[in-house]
């Protein structure tokens, strides 16, 4: 079969179109390595095809790394959307062999960037990377984790918190900040030591949700069984009416 003339496309593509009134789409460089610019003769079409398909696939994988880096699960699950499972793991062995794939590197990086740029902690860190298809070997071999930088940090993080939770105060504060700190990938004990160094009794805001409470339900209820209802409320919440009183005398 002969190749009647080539249209230039976008990308380094060329529609080519053949002597039997069919058209088919290749990459210049698949042109080029097969001699067809010049013999403008397709002995082999599946061959072509096939040497299309590995250069489409390598090149779509690199620029979807080129965004940012990439596991080498990443890759294989972007690729098998297009492509069958030979192509794809011929195309990832290929992107290994070139150093564009490399899990170690990929740990590192993603580990640095995740304790420096986000809320995240070294367990949430390494849960992640076990669900990007990271071995847990590799992860260990390439995370060194400084306690002084991640205490610093979430020692941080929970004076933000504190600040934005001035809805609750004690002991239900305390859970609540537990709770969400381990959610976030950090060591109970380390959380425990930073909150043990904070004052979580919150009495001004505990005076303004009770004064907020008495004046909703003053009309409603008679006095025992307002000052339970709100003796429940402020419970529910970490606040001591007791303290609270003491504060308003």
């Amino acid at each position: 079969m002969n190749i009647v003339k080539y249209e230039r496309l976008k990308n380094g593509k060329y529609k080519v179109y053949l002597d039997n009134e069919d058209t088919i789409t290749l990459y210049e460089d698949v042109i080029l390595n097969n001699n067809l610019l010049i013999s403008k003769h397709i002995d082999n079409l599946d061959k072509i095809m096939s040497d299309n398909n590995e250069y489409e696939a390598y090149n779509k994988s690199i620029k979807y790394i080129s965004t940012k880096m990439r596991s080498k699960k990443e890759i294989k699950t972007y690729l098998s959307k297009y492509y069958e499972d030979g192509l794809v793991n011929r195309t990832i062995e290929k992107l290994i062999l070139n150093g564009l794939i490399n899990d170690s590197k990929y740990v590192y990086a993603y580990y640095l960037d995740r304790i420096n740029l986000s809320n995240d902690g070294p367990n949430k860190i390494k849960d992640n990377l076990l669900k990007l298809g990271i071995k847990e070997d590799i992860i260990n071999d390439n995370i060194t984790v400084d306690n002084k930088v991640i205490y610093d940090k979430l020692n941080h993080l929970i004076d933000k918190k504190i600040k934005t939770s001035k809805g609750y105060s004690g002991n239900i504060l305390k859970q609540r900040l537990i709770s969400y700190f381990i959610n976030q990938g950090y060591d109970i004990d380390m959380i425990n030591e930073i909150i043990n160094t904070k004052n979580l009794t919150n009495i001004e805001e505990g005076i303004k949700e009770y004064n907020k409470l008495l004046n909703k339900y003053k009309d409603k209820f008679d006095d025992y069984k307002l000052e339970v209802f709100i003796r429940s409320k402020l419970y529910s919440k970490g606040f001591d009416l007791d303290e609270i009183k003491r504060n308003i005398n």
